[in-house]
Formats: C-alpha cells, sequence, structure tokens
C-alpha cells in the first residue's frame, strides 16, 4: 500500500509539473529581468544567431529551423549572421561545430548564459537536433509528418534558463525504410524527410527502382523518379543514405537469361526464371555472374557519392539456387564480399551490406572479422536468433556493423494492413538494440501515405533512442497533453483501454484463441467507441475533433479486422474493404481499399 501510495503521489506530481510545462511557466517571457536568463521578447537581450564563417549546408539549414520556428512562436525575427559579422556582440545563440569526446556520434550540448548560448556538436546534424530539442522544450511538438499536425504554441517571448544540457544517442543509426516513395507521393516525401529528422532520426533506406508489386503503390520505392526534388532535402538535414531494398535487378537484370542462362538460379531441376518479380535470383556461386554484378555495383557506386551504404540485397521471396556449391551457407556472403572488393577500389568510404534475410544468409562466416567496408542488415525479429545476430556482431565490430530490420512498428505487409498502435513495443526496439549492440535499428514503414499508425511507433522509438530506460506512460500522457489539448485526459484513458485492456500482447503470436479474440473485441470495442463520442461532443475545437476521430477509426476499423482475419469469411473481408472505401478523409489511418482485399485474399 505505500509503495502505491509512491507510486501515485510521484504521478500527480509529474503531471503538475507537466501542466505547468505546457503552459509555459518555465519559458514565460513575463519573468524577471535577471542577467541569469537570456530573453527572446520584445524587450529581451536575445539579438542574433550566429553561425561560422562559409557554414556547411547542415548548419546553415539548422539557423534558418531555429529562426523561422522562434518567429512562428514569438513573432520576432532573428537575424543570422556569420561569426566574423560585426554585428556580433551579446545576446546571441552560436552553432558551433567542434569535436568533444563527452559527445558521442551525433549528440550535442547546450550551454546557456544570461548573454549568450553556445550550442555544440561534434557533426553538423547534431546541431540541427539541438535546435528541435530546444524547440520541444518551448513547447512545439512533432507527432506526424506535415506542418498543420504540428504543434506550435504562439508567445509573446520565450526565456532559456542557464545552465548546462547534454544529450547523445544511444543508438547511432536510427533509421527508416519508407515504401510509397514514387513521382506521385514527391509532397508526402518531404513531409516524411522532414518529420524524421525533427525526431532525430538520421539513417533512411530506399531503392533505386522497386516498382510496386501489390495492388496499387504502397510496395513502390523508386528514388531514381523523385530523387532530383527529395535528394536535397536529405542533404540538407545530413541524413545517412542507404540504397539497397531487394535492388538485384538494377545490377542484375532479367534479360541476362536470354545469353547467360547458368548465371540464373537453379530451382526444381531447372535454370528457367519464372515471371517477375520474386523469381530470377542470381546463382551465387557462377563466378561469371558474380563478377557483372559487383562491377555493375561499383560502377554505380562510383556514380553516386551521394549514398553512403549500399545493399547487396537479393530478391525478395527466396528461391534461391539449389545447385551443390550454393547450397553452401557461406556462398551468398561470399559473393558480397567480392562486391565489397570492387567498390572498395572506387569508393573506399562506402559501406557494403550483406542482407541477412533468409537461411542461406543467416549463418556468419568462419573467419574472425569481416571486410572493413562491410556491414550486416539482421532481419529476423528481435529474439529470434539473437546467438547468431550476436555472432555477426563479435565479427563486424571493426566494420560497419549490424543493424536489426524492424516490422511490427509501421509495415502493414507484416500486420496485414492492420499496424497497431505500440509504444510500449516500439520503445523495446531501441532498448533490445542497444544490449545487443546493434550499430542501428532500420524499420520497414509501408507505406509513407499511411502515416498515422507508424508515427506514432515511430515518434516512441525515436524518443527511446535517445532517452535510456524512458517512461512509455509518462510520454504517452505529454503525447495527449500536446497533440489533444483540454481532452488530453480522456483521450489518455481511451490509450490506456487500447493499449491494456483491447490489445493484449505479443502482438505476433495471438495467444488466444479466436474465440476468446473475437469476445474481448465485441466486448470491449462498444464501450470504448461510446467513450469516445461523449468525448467528441463535449469536443469544440475542430482539430483536435479530427485528431480524436482517426483514433475512432483506428478501435472501429480494429474491430472488423479481427472479425474478418478470425471468421476468414469473403464478405468479412468486403466489410472490411468497404469500410476503408467508405471513409476516404482516414487514408492517414486506413489503408487503401484494394490493398487490404490484395493482402488478405488469401
Amino acid at each position: 500500500m505505500y509503495r502505491l501510495f509512491n507510486d501515485c503521489l510521484r504521478t500527480a506530481v509529474l503531471r503538475i509539473l507537466q501542466i505547468f510545462i505546457m503552459a509555459g511557466f518555465f519559458h514565460a517571457c513575463q519573468t524577471t529581468k535577471d542577467d541569469n536568463f537570456l530573453r527572446l521578447s520584445e524587450d529581451g537581450n536575445l539579438q542574433t544567431i550566429v553561425i561560422p564563417d562559409q557554414p556547411d549546408q547542415v548548419t546553415r539549414f539548422a539557423a534558418s529551423e531555429m529562426k523561422d520556428y522562434l518567429m512562428k512562436i514569438t513573432g520576432i525575427d532573428l537575424p543570422v549572421v556569420e561569426k566574423s559579422d560585426t554585428r556580433v556582440r551579446k545576446g546571441f545563440i552560436e552553432l558551433v561545430v567542434k569535436k568533444d569526446t563527452t559527445l558521442t556520434w551525433d549528440g550535442f550540448a547546450i550551454q546557456t548564459t544570461g548573454k549568450h548560448m553556445i550550442i555544440q556538436a561534434g557533426e553538423p546534424r547534431g546541431l540541427l537536433y539541438a535546435v528541435y530539442h530546444l524547440l520541444e522544450e518551448s513547447g512545439c511538438s512533432f507527432f506526424y509528418p506535415g506542418a498543420q499536425e504540428e504543434i506550435v504554441p504562439r508567445k509573446t517571448g520565450i526565456v532559456f534558463n542557464s545552465g548546462t544540457v547534454i544529450r547523445k544517442p544511444m543508438l547511432e543509426h536510427r533509421g527508416l525504410a519508407p515504401y510509397g516513395l514514387d513521382s506521385t507521393s514527391v509532397d508526402m516525401g518531404r513531409k516524411f524527410i522532414d518529420w524524421m529528422a525533427k525526431n532525430r532520426l538520421n539513417y533512411i533506406l530506399i531503392s533505386e527502382d522497386r516498382p510496386s508489386d501489390s495492388d496499387g503503390p504502397a510496395h513502390g520505392s523508386v528514388w531514381k523518379n523523385i530523387s532530383r526534388d527529395l535528394l536535397p532535402e536529405l542533404q540538407k538535414r545530413g541524413f545517412i543514405i542507404e540504397m539497397s531494398e531487394h535492388c538485384a535487378p538494377v545490377f542484375f537484370p532479367r534479360s541476362l537469361y536470354k545469353e547467360h542462362p547458368d548465371w540464373f538460379a537453379l530451382n526444381n531441376g531447372t535454370r528457367l526464371p519464372g515471371p517477375p518479380p520474386y523469381s530470377g535470383q542470381m546463382c551465387y556461386s557462377n563466378a561469371e555472374a558474380v563478377e557483372f554484378y559487383a562491377s555493375a555495383i561499383a560502377g554505380y557506386a562510383a556514380k553516386h557519392p551521394e549514398f553512403h551504404i549500399i545493399g547487396t540485397w537479393p530478391l525478395d521471396g527466396g528461391e534461391y539456387c539449389e545447385c551443390e556449391n550454393c547450397r553452401d551457407p557461406q556462398t551468398v556472403f561470399r559473393a558480397a564480399m567480392h562486391v565489397a572488393d570492387k567498390v572498395r577500389k572506387v569508393r573506399p568510404d562506402m559501406i557494403v551490406e550483406h542482407l541477412a534475410y533468409k537461411v542461406q544468409t543467416w549463418q556468419p562466416p568462419d573467419m574472425d572479422k569481416i571486410p572493413g567496408n562491410m556491414s550486416v542488415l539482421w532481419c529476423p525479429d528481435a529474439g529470434e536468433m539473437d546467438s547468431l545476430a550476436q555472432a555477426w556482431i563479435r565479427k563486424a565490430g571493426d566494420a560497419g556493423g549490424v543493424y536489426q530490420f524492424e516490422y511490427y512498428m509501421g509495415d502493414n505487409y507484416r500486420t496485414r494492413a492492420n499496424v497497431w498502435l505500440r509504444p510500449g513495443y516500439s520503445a523495446d526496439v531501441a532498448r533490445h538494440a542497444r544490449e545487443m549492440g546493434f550499430r542501428g535499428v532500420i524499420s520497414l514503414y509501408l507505406p509513407i501515405q499511411n502515416w498515422w499508425r507508424a508515427s506514432f511507433n515511430g515518434w516512441f522509438f525515436a524518443r527511446a533512442c535517445w532517452e535510456e530506460d524512458m517512461d512509455v506512460r509518462m510520454n504517452l500522457r505529454n503525447y495527449c497533453t500536446a497533440y489533444y489539448g483540454s481532452q488530453s485526459d480522456g483521450i489518455e484513458n481511451i490509450f490506456n483501454r487500447i493499449l491494456f485492456e483491447l490489445q493484449q500482447e505479443p502482438y505476433q503470436d495471438q495467444l488466444m484463441s479466436a474465440a476468446e479474440r473475437v469476445k474481448l473485441v465485441r466486448t470491449t470495442v462498444p464501450s470504448i467507441l461510446q467513450e469516445i463520442d461523449r468525448i467528441l461532443q463535449n469536443t469544440g475545437d475542430k482539430d483536435i475533433a479530427l485528431r480524436i476521430q482517426r483514433l475512432r477509426t483506428y478501435v472501429e476499423y480494429g474491430q472488423l479486422h479481427c472479425e474478418a482475419m478470425v471468421n476468414r469469411k469473403p464478405i468479412d473481408l468486403k466489410r472490411l474493404a468497404d469500410y476503408s472505401l467508405n471513409h476516404p478523409d482516414q487514408e492517414m489511418v486506413l489503408m487503401y481499399p484494394g490493398y487490404i482485399t490484395w493482402r488478405n485474399l488469401d
């Protein structure tokens, strides 16, 4: 009882402090003009933003973001000047790129006095993250892509208290692999990249040319059609860019079969490729085929200095070669090593990635250390075959490291067009990666058009990458307070009912029987919907009402999806697709009807 009382007291105190912060009591301009405070206000002492002479584009962009958002908050337009400018005196914020052993990776330090603020990072990307940290401390929130979804307060001024703040990520690389990227989604691509950076995600995985194999554009990733528009967006934010994603046909086209049938995989006793896209694998033990493949990748790498990592991903779906030499579990990795050797000669700075994706590619090699310009992308779910993953990590420690590929935070394919809201799981992804020793995590975000669920999970994942032992419940409360305003208490209760009453983890195992699952959903969903409707009736703010409606859609669709998956009747699948068809305004929550049917028809 004593412990319960203390927990309740702690929660109450934190809640009160949070209310004060959200109300602006710790960043309001109506405070004393004491020299211990740096003030941005009409009568304040903050006058300029200072950047290095001849700054790089990421530092310049960081300064512009600070200038633009501080003006949105306060209406005050701070000039951005280079350090040698004679206008630099006192009352300034200075951005400094300087190596410091206490700042790991793209971490940053913010030192504030009553006269100035010094923001320091070991690389320019860290300065940008420091700016977003300051904006969040000033009341901004960036939960979802797009300016219309951002929370930007309006204040007469901001006070920056004296002191030093140091923030360092727990994971070096924090990334997403976005699908749905093509010439029709450039604007959404810009919003998506911007949202990633604002949440301090620094790594993106794309494909030169992967046409969608699904109904509609959800599975497409066609960088060649959008690079002119989106590459500058990545570069000014300092992103690490990986080019891969089952890109074998780009470098090893099916047209080679006409002259070189022996270069292709042996399946069921023949080397005749079936229809695309899941057939036509290479025979990875054929030296001539591997040489052609390696030369093509090296030639591409030489022409594209914008990419930091290049993948050697085979085709999706398996159908690896069954010839005697390809049965060796080291064959595919040896081919990747040959690619790495060729790439090293033209791009010594580039990392070549081996995809540990199927039984033919999981086994670590016999060598103690893999080549220094190689990395490994580990695809089994977290916890599965961790001993093999740890063996890879030991062998790749002096090379490019090992990354966890993650599927459950935002992959509508894996979750059959029904990604769950999973803040606890999303935070655990980062924790597990730290404990394992992965260099980073790359989560499949499929597709970017269906952003509401995946971005919610991605926000919790991103924060957990920077906050060791992150308090998920407190961050959920902060999310509800910022995003749902006066209705936050009621919505927080809705989330708790969804997460701890309706959705019982683990998601992928579904420990309940079908009958138990349907009974739980049919019993719980109506009362949750009634509670949401009561909140909607008391909501006068149109924007908040729209946000609450998305949550309602999620719950209602969840019941239909559960019934369809359990009953396996065509009429239930049609009802699921029709629900999406009849709610076009909820496309950020619901996958489009054709995809729902395509994915679940089997």
